[in-house]
């Protein structure tokens, strides 16, 4: 099983009222609206997962949140099925900014990673 760590930015959820912040990979050109993971090819590049990747946690990213302006860093693993488990948060404005990461996670479905799953850290900014 192959694990890579991807540090990862997701400009389209800046659309959301997030961002997540690139520390070290350029993004994926924009791709298609992603696939269900039933419907996705079955050997994918790293790039075109990542790009179905940050589609995903940006469309599970709500527009407004109750707890205003804050940042949270978080890794989290993407299993061989494509669902987000392990998430860890390495830093956070607040507990509330924490949670909305989580839930934006939990209720994202990629494709199956290519080599099995990836393991991924992400920054989200909060406006």
């Amino acid at each position: 099983m192959k694990r890579g760590t991807i540090l990862i930015f997701a400009a389209a959820v800046a659309a959301f009222g997030a961002r997540a912040e690139n520390v070290q990979q350029p993004p994926a050109p924009a791709a298609a609206p992603p696939a269900p993971a039933s419907e996705a090819p079955a050997a994918l590049s790293q790039s075109k997962f990542l790009g179905l990747l940050y589609s995903e946690i940006a469309r599970h990213t709500p527009p407004e949140n109750k707890a205003g302006a804050g940042d949270v860093a978080a890794s989290f693993h993407v299993n061989a099925q494509g669902k987000i488990d392990k998430v860890v948060i390495e830093k956070t404005t607040s507990a509330a900014h924490a949670e909305i990461v989580k839930k934006i996670l939990a209720s994202v479905q990629a494709p199956p990673p290519p080599g099995g799953s990836f393991d991924v850290s992400q920054s989200f900014k909060f406006h």
